[in-house]
């Protein structure tokens, strides 16, 4: 902190597409202020630098060393280099907030959000789409079981990759650990949490429909199961021409569609209520916020909520613990495609209850605190 100044100082390590996005969202957050940045590319680091009016760093332990008062690192590494950057930063004594995945083994995200919990210090994961409008509102109509109980969640994610794409590191399996299930199954997998409730087991499927090394998938396919046997199905593709991303969720009294790019939520309600709702107000704003700042509001708001309220629960940033479930969810694809079957989940470390039974448990606080008297401060 510089005096009176008590937005958490961070340093951006990895400059690539989403890394200098976030760089930029580190400027456009109120709880944050943007100290430097890290990139092995010398000569990309020291133009984001000084487009952003900071400096510039070769790597990560020269950052921590040189940078006063630093309190945060936002880590938009390749997937293969974030657990020895995460123990990294935790060391110094700094919060994480690590793009997704947030490690390519279950065993290295357990790891990580261990030594977290033991330096009582925040691990985010990057999975910014909770904070897209439609997935918002989506998840608010189903903590108030405006559909009724989800009996199934369908996830459809992705894009058609370009050629730039599929030369760099997202297909060299040390860096990436995969294909798309790695690069975009991430936020399907969180999001599918978000609305089926705790994963138990996984069935599923790669292929590559283009020419990729080894170990390195164009498209997955993926069933969960949660402890209620409701079920979530997950295509992740680097072929994908339709939308980025479309949600299906289907309740016991309701149905709900999410969709991005460009944002829509539709869908009937118990109550015969019908929703159709296009964004087009935030998608204008959202447009010229872009232009403007080069970066999404999605990664500003993520990156607020991580600043804040350390202690705060539930968090609506990712957890390291959220990472790590997710990772657990990826490798359990994996070895589904290889054996042939279903592989159950083992217990998850920290529990993260469903969105409805949050819901349900914070309406029963709020009316236990409203029937007790307080007094008046003085």
């Amino acid at each position: 902190m510089d005096g009176g100044d008590r937005r958490m100082k961070v340093v951006v390590v990895g400059l690539g597409f989403i890394g200098a996005q976030r760089a930029r969202a580190a400027t456009v957050a109120r709880s944050t202020k943007l100290a430097g940045v890290v990139d092995h590319d010398w000569t990309h680091a020291k133009s984001i630098a000084s487009s952003l009016k900071v400096p510039a760093f070769r790597s990560l332990d020269e950052a921590l060393e040189h940078i006063d008062g630093l309190r945060g690192v936002v880590i938009a590494t390749p997937p293969g280099e974030h657990v020895d950057a995460i123990n990294r930063s935790l060391s110094a004594g700094a919060h994480v907030l690590c793009e997704k995945p947030i490690a390519i083994e279950a065993g290295d995200a357990r790891g990580v959000a261990l030594l977290a919990d033991q330096k009582r210090l925040k691990l985010a994961t990057g999975f910014n789409h909770r904070f897209y409008p439609p997935v918002k509102d989506a998840l608010k109509l189903i903590g108030e079981w405006a559909i009724g109980r989800t009996e199934s969640v369908r996830v459809e994610i992705g894009h058609r990759a370009s050629h730039e794409f599929l030369t760099g590191w997202h297909v060299d399996p040390s860096l990436s650990g995969g294909g798309t299930l790695m690069d975009n199954g991430p936020h399907a997998c969180d999001l599918i949490r978000r609305f089926l409730g705790e994963v138990v087991a996984a069935q599923g499927y790669v292929q590559d429909a283009v020419g990729l090394p080894i170990g390195v998938e164009s498209d997955a396919f993926a069933l969960f199961r949660n402890h209620d046997r409701a079920i979530a199905e997950l295509h992740s593709s680097w072929t994908r021409d339709d939308a980025y991303l479309r949600i299906d969720v289907r309740g016991g009294q309701g149905r709900l569609r999410v969709e991005a790019a460009p944002w829509r939520l539709s869908g009937t309600l118990a109550d015969g209520r019908h929703i159709n709702k296009r964004y087009l107000p935030d998608r204008l704003i959202e447009k010229a916020f872009r232009v403007r700042y080069g970066c999404e509001r999605s990664l500003v708001a993520e990156l607020e909520a991580f600043a804040k309220a350390p202690h705060a629960f539930p968090r609506p940033e990712a957890t390291g613990w959220d990472g790590c479930r997710v990772t657990e969810m990826i490798q359990a694809v994996y070895e589904s495609a290889r054996t042939g079957g279903e592989v159950m989940l083992e217990p998850p470390l920290v529990h993260t209850p469903s969105v409805a039974r949050r819901r349900a448990r914070e309406r029963a606080r709020n009316h236990a605190i409203d029937r007790v008297a307080v007094p008046s401060e003085g």
